[in-house]
């Protein structure tokens, strides 16, 4: 069967579409130019994008396929692999510079000009259909659902700044709804309740659903994404003493369990957030799992020694930037001890992760 009709088939069984426009979790702000900008689809980008990429998705994992685990690094990725993994991170560190340009504008020419680098950039890929190959091995189909969530969180973050100026073409959104179907079709085997290993690369793909869901208004993407938070909840695990919870899924990476459990509140909080804003509100007790798994996190880079589940193993250090869960987490749930004790641990540098668009805090009032 041909990919499209397959697509077509999955999405009928996974969900009827409901007439619902959705709402973002960032809500437009706009600036002091936003009502200065014109037409910025007028104005040309000093800045050529990067050149779509349309070729194969054969890409090889950074861990060692033979550890269970997935904790030991591979001896060596294929230059292949590495080569399209730059390719697509400067097409998306291009994206992100735009939005952060528009921000940083001191007048309305600069602000405009930001736009339509965003615009040009994204109608490029979205002309060419870039990143859309079925020839795509595992690590490429998570790589293709990790570039849809950095590409659509960007497109949110510049709706927001702007007021709404930023909107998207036709054929922008063609091409985001092309990915969102791409990647449910993929991750939808997944939701089989025999599936075992219902892991962080749901939960981002979740997330890139539901991003680009609120950039299409399209409910039934977000009834999909959130089909993939409520899972987690099912397979949150209680500490013996009832202090904390974890996703086992994550901490079976042993010296990567914190860095994993961080990697996975990412998207997750993100999720929630979604819920929150479109009628799906957690349930009290998902709210106190949520707020369990943030305690294991926090403790898992505060004190790793007292967590059981970590079994002594010493833990890699946890990026600053993975902890950015913090900004939406606190903003929601700002007497959440533990989460602010590791924010004022970080001196509240836990910000600028390109998986999901860069900083976050330009888009809460309480950081700012």
């Amino acid at each position: 069967m041909p990919l499209t009709l397959r697509i077509a088939a999955v999405l009928l069984v996974c969900y009827v579409p409901i007439a619902q426009a959705s709402t973002s979790i960032w809500p437009n702000q706009p600036g002091a130019l936003a009502g200065q900008l014109g037409d910025y689809r007028q104005l040309s980008c000093p800045k050529q994008p990067v050149e779509p990429y349309t070729g194969h998705l054969q890409l090889h994992s950074k861990y060692d396929q033979s550890d269970s685990s997935k904790s030991t690094l591979s001896a060596r990725q294929s230059k292949d692999t590495q080569r399209i993994g730059e390719h697509i991170k400067r097409y998306i560190g291009g994206l992100i510079t735009a939005v952060d340009q528009f921000q940083k504008a001191k007048n309305p020419e600069h602000a405009a000009t930001a736009l339509a680098c965003l615009d040009q950039w994204l109608s490029a890929w979205a002309k060419a259909g870039a990143l859309q190959s079925t020839d795509a091995s595992k690590t490429g189909v998570a790589s293709r659902k990790w570039a849809l969530a950095a590409i659509s969180s960007t497109l949110l973050k510049a709706r927001a700044l702007s007021g709404g100026a930023f909107a998207l073409s036709p054929l922008q959104k063609n091409w985001l709804q092309q990915l969102a179907d791409q990647v449910v079709a993929e991750h939808q085997p997944r939701h089989d309740p025999a599936f075992q290993y219902f892991n962080n690369h749901d939960y981002w793909a979740g997330w890139a659903v539901a991003a680009t869901g609120m950039l299409l208004e399209r409910d039934d993407y977000l009834a999909w994404a959130d089909s993939n938070l409520r899972r987690a909840f099912e397979q949150f695990s209680l500490s013996e003493a009832g202090d904390y919870g974890y996703l086992p899924m994550e901490v079976a990476r042993q010296q990567l369990a914190a860095d994993y459990s961080h990697y996975a509140m990412v998207p997750l909080v993100l999720l929630v957030e979604t819920a929150e804003a479109n009628g799906r509100p957690l349930s009290a007790e998902e709210t106190r799992k949520l707020h369990l798994l943030a305690n294991f996190a926090v403790r898992s880079v505060l004190e790793p020694d007292g967590l059981k589940e970590l079994d002594g193993r010493s833990q890699k250090r946890v990026g600053s930037h993975k902890m950015i869960w913090l900004i939406p987490f606190l903003n929601r749930y700002p007497e959440h001890a533990w989460a602010r004790k590791l924010y004022d641990e970080e001196d509240g540098d836990v910000d600028n992760y390109s998986q999901i668009g860069g900083r976050l805090k330009p888009l809460y009032s309480r950081f700012q």
